[in-house]
């Protein structure tokens, strides 16, 4: 009668220790997946939120072909050949993007080539400015604490973090697939594996079915823009640059000059 109670105690044992054992199995193993998940989703916000800044540097790319003769081919190589960078190597604005002329304000000045000279200059800088934000990121005050500092979400923060995530995704594919934790399982216990219905075929299809893809941060839309030269450093080249273009179409500048005075009304 004693040895019956203590194989009973026994038994009872084992199940609680094999049910604790499933659950922190199925725990690892859904946990695992649902930080995958939420990755994913993170990623994919990260890439909606600088596909909506590239636009911005977009729209000032274009704003400042749109000053070299309305985005004439070898007037804009040009410039950026004086400037020191490789035109091939600048991406092409979206057309559907287009110059906003309304951005644009022509500055003061006498002479209608000093104006176009400043005007080059600011949408020049403005662009340098929103790349280096969208490729490294920009520094800002915590809003619910402004002792603390902040950094926007970057180009180069958002391919770490793909890099990242492809090799979370890797891991999990390759040494965490759902027949593992379902042999597991059954091993564990065979009598609670059929009484469930689990199949654990030889050849596990569930595994390619339920494998994760990871993404292709190729195909995201997202542009690499080069390192341009602070405006400062370069003022004095792109001033004398203006004065060449000016020197050898200075009527269509008066009109490109014109057509913003009119925007801006």
């Amino acid at each position: 009668m004693a040895g019956k109670k203590d194989k009973d105690s026994y038994r009872s044992l084992a199940d609680s220790l094999t049910e604790e054992s499933l659950r922190e199995a199925a725990d690892t193993f859904f946990g695992q997946r649902r930080s995958i998940e939420a990755s994913l989703q993170e990623y994919e916000e990260g890439v909606q939120e600088l596909l909506r800044r590239q636009r911005k540097v977009e729209r000032r790319l274009a704003n400042l072909h749109f000053l070299l003769r309305r985005g004439d081919t070898a007037t804009v190589d040009g410039f950026y050949r004086a400037i020191g960078m490789d035109p091939d190597r600048i991406p092409k604005p979206d057309p559907e993007t287009g110059a906003r002329l309304g951005d644009l304000q022509v500055p003061f000045g006498v002479r209608a080539k000093s104006r176009y000279e400043k005007l080059v200059c600011q949408a020049y800088a403005g662009l340098a400015s929103e790349a280096a934000d969208f490729m490294q990121g920009r520094n800002y005050k915590d809003p619910h604490d402004p002792r603390c500092m902040r950094v926007t979400l970057s180009y180069e923060q958002l391919r770490n973090r793909h890099a990242a995530l492809c090799e979370k995704i890797r891991k999990a594919n390759a040494y965490s697939p759902p027949s593992e934790i379902l042999q597991y399982c059954k091993q564990l216990s065979e009598t609670d594996s059929a009484r469930s219905g689990i199949c654990v075929p030889l050849c596990y299809t569930l595994d390619r079915e339920m494998a994760f893809a990871a993404p292709d941060f190729c195909q995201n839309g997202l542009e690499a823009f080069p390192a341009f030269p602070s405006e400062k450093r370069v003022k004095g080249v792109i001033k004398g640059y203006c004065s060449r273009v000016f020197a050898s179409a200075p009527e269509e500048i008066r009109r490109i000059l014109e057509s913003l005075r009119y925007a801006a009304q």
